[in-house]
């Protein structure tokens, strides 16, 4: 169902809930939302346009034989914010929208999603718990501050971080991993050397960058081939095990080979970018229990950085989580300045809090140096977490192994 105006129902009691529901058949997922409409109409709505809006056909349907398939009100409430959202609405020339012309609102709504319109499946988390609320005219404020979900869901990371850290072989201290750059354009041979010079200079892991695009399954199994000689190389100079990371990124049709590959060739892990290819890319590789799943941030802050209508980055996490990702990337302001303590700490919660799913390993990027470790760490609240560097190793006047060491070096200060 899409609709631009609220809808009416001749039975809202099959959008509330109801004392002979058992909430453990339900997701419980929570809004803050911003109308100009009156609260209990915006929660009915979306809980209409989010499963069965038609509860009743004369000769066809009764609204009993929908019982367990209607998404049902939970809580509505009002919240006081410092100022209306800057998200335009729209009103339509229908005599619904004629009634519901005030000052905008903001509500928190807690709707209960029945787990049978989810069907355990990862596709349905974008189509059912968000779907098509954000075009409804009457909101302009959109935020999913909560959907957790249950531990059923998803098969958890298969590794996480003391796996991780098992097949890297370092106990102790974060990690340090140098993204490929340059991400395009670059010869094979070039990348080959970048990437073993930094790897025998202390760093633990190489990645392929996000951009990185194969021209067909032979480019891709030679780009693999050469980064492993890379790394085997490194391992045999430092006498450590090292660590690549290939890229997945690609289109589906073609993932099933690629995956094969790297798990054939003898790759570390490999990177997905869940919200380009799907979320449920993540538990289809993580039932295999092959290789770490690395879940690249690509397109997901374009979810979450305009305050008024966004999904808050501590739902992302958990998804992630229980969907099978070993690896997640802390958002921009992470450590930084302009970091929001409450909402990143709520997300490590999500992400690598107790639970039952194994914990997965931050990742902090963006412009990262030595002098910043305590910082980083300060951010995390331990030391389990990595930290991607390319700019500062670049721009190193000593060249990319010495400046891999002095990194490195700074890093194992802290545990010596």
């Amino acid at each position: 169902m899409s609709s631009g105006g609220i809808p009416q129902s001749s039975h809202p009691q099959c959008y509330v809930w109801q004392s002979d529901l058992d909430p453990a058949n339900y997701l419980l997922a929570r809004y803050q939302v911003c109308s100009a409409c009156d609260g209990e109409a915006v929660a009915l709505g979306m809980a209409m346009e989010q499963s069965a809006a038609t509860v009743a056909i004369t000769g066809y349907v009764e609204p009993h034989t929908l019982h367990d398939w209607t998404i049902r009100v939970w809580r509505i409430q009002p919240v006081a914010e410092p100022a209306p959202s800057d998200v335009a609405s729209y009103q339509l020339a229908t005599e619904v929208y004629a009634d519901h012309r005030k000052q905008q609102q903001w509500y928190q709504i807690e709707l209960a999603i029945p787990l049978k319109l989810l069907g355990r499946r990862a596709s349905q988390l974008f189509n059912i718990v968000i779907g098509e609320l954000p075009r409804l005219g009457y909101l302009s404020g959109f935020i999913l501050q909560e959907a957790r979900l249950p531990a059923t869901f998803g098969p958890g990371p298969a590794f996480g971080i003391a796996g991780i850290r098992q097949k890297v072989q370092q106990t102790a201290g974060p990690l340090l991993c140098r993204s490929m750059r340059p991400a395009v354009g670059l010869d094979t041979a070039t990348m080959q050397r970048i990437n073993r010079d930094v790897l025998a200079g202390g760093f633990h892991l190489v990645k392929d960058d996000e951009l990185a695009s194969f021209a067909d399954q032979t480019c891709f199994e030679q780009h693999l081939q050469a980064m492993l000689a890379a790394r085997d190389d490194a391992m045999q100079q430092s006498g450590e095990r090292k660590f690549y990371i290939a890229n997945l990124l690609c289109e589906p049709d073609e993932l099933p080979a690629r995956w094969d590959a790297a798990c054939r060739l003898g790759v570390d892990g490999v990177l997905v970018a869940p919200f380009i290819q799907g979320l449920g890319v993540l538990p289809m590789l993580a039932r295999q229990a092959q290789l770490p799943l690395l879940a690249h941030q690509t397109f997901a802050e374009m979810l979450t950085r305009h305050p008024h209508w966004q999904i808050a980055d501590s739902v992302l996490g958990n998804w992630l989580r229980q969907l099978g990702a070993d690896w997640f990337v802390t958002p921009g302001p992470f450590a930084t300045a302009a970091a929001s303590h409450a909402d990143h700490a709520a997300l490590l919660a999500a992400a690598c809090g107790p639970a039952s799913a194994r914990p997965m390993l931050p990742i902090v990027q963006g412009g990262k140096h030595p002098g910043g470790l305590t910082d980083y760490r300060t951010a995390i609240g331990s030391d389990d977490y990595m930290l991607i560097v390319a700019s500062w190793l670049d721009r190193h006047p000593a060249g990319l192994r010495a400046a891999a060491a002095e990194f490195r070096a700074a890093v194992d200060a802290g545990f010596c």
